[in-house]
């Protein structure tokens, strides 16, 4: 895969506060990252290829994707699902 999602690997806890990252594979360049709960858009604190979660509750376990534009290729690529479970 072009893009990569990177979460947390340790156990998530109701409460914990997550970021996930969305890079390019070795030193591709990603912009206009977009990150993807179950197939919906998620919106919130994007700070470049990054965003940070609220506290986390039961319903925030599940798939997670991201896409971003990859060099200069057109259009977007989407990461591999990654599935996080929450405790």
């Amino acid at each position: 895969d072009e893009v990569v999602l990177q979460v947390p690997t340790w156990a998530l806890l109701e409460g914990d506060t997550v970021t996930l990252r969305c890079r390019g594979r070795g030193d591709t360049s990603i912009t206009q990252v977009w990150f993807h709960h179950e197939g919906k858009e998620l919106w919130g604190s994007l700070k470049g290829t990054e965003m940070s979660l609220p506290p986390l509750g039961l319903q925030d376990g599940g798939r997670y994707r991201c896409a971003g534009k990859v060099g200069f290729w057109p259009g977007r690529k989407e990461s591999a699902a990654v599935t996080v479970t929450v405790h």
